[in-house]
């Protein structure tokens, strides 16, 4: 797929399920924001998901160029990006992680056809100061989607428990 059914398909998934789309915001901030260039699709919506009322509603969706330049030196080859466009649907408080996860599952299954057996996801599996995501383990789960956990500590465990049995 391409730029434009790939942006197509997702803004009128989230727009059937009562999201706004949110007009493409500038990759130079307003005077005063403490960044040089607009650098994630969340940028230009900050002080609306630090809790100002946004003027379009709850459920938000957009497409927004962001320019990187945390890799200029590597841009050229297939891996690394400058300038490109990042999807977002946002809930200002209107609804929750698991109906986000249930929807992108959606998307991902009946949006752009990826077959339920070809989905594998990670959720944060706890440090030792912060717990595993149970809402989102709950929520893969009830979908029955492999879920591995990620997390330093689970890492190397993972590494050990191979090298033991192999």
């Amino acid at each position: 797929m391409t730029y434009d059914p790939i942006s197509r398909t997702f803004v009128d998934f989230f727009r059937q399920r009562g999201h706004e789309l949110v007009p493409d915001g500038s990759l130079i901030p307003p005077p005063g924001d403490p960044v040089l260039f607009t650098t994630s699709g969340m940028h230009p919506l900050t002080p609306y998901l630090e809790g100002r009322p946004h003027p379009l509603g709850r459920r938000l969706v957009n497409v927004q160029r962001c320019l990187r330049t945390t890799d200029l030196d590597e841009v050229g080859d297939t891996t690394h990006l400058t300038v490109f466009r990042m999807l977002g649907s946002w809930s200002l408080g209107d609804y929750g992680l698991p109906q986000s996860l249930r929807w992108g599952y959606e998307l991902l299954r009946d949006g752009f056809g990826v077959d339920h057996d070809r989905l594998h996801v990670t959720v944060f599996g706890g440090d030792d100061q912060v717990g595993p995501d149970e809402s989102s383990l709950r929520t893969w789960g009830e979908l029955g989607l492999p879920v591995e956990l990620t997390g330093e500590e689970l890492l190397v465990v993972a590494v050990l428990s191979r090298a033991v049995h192999n």
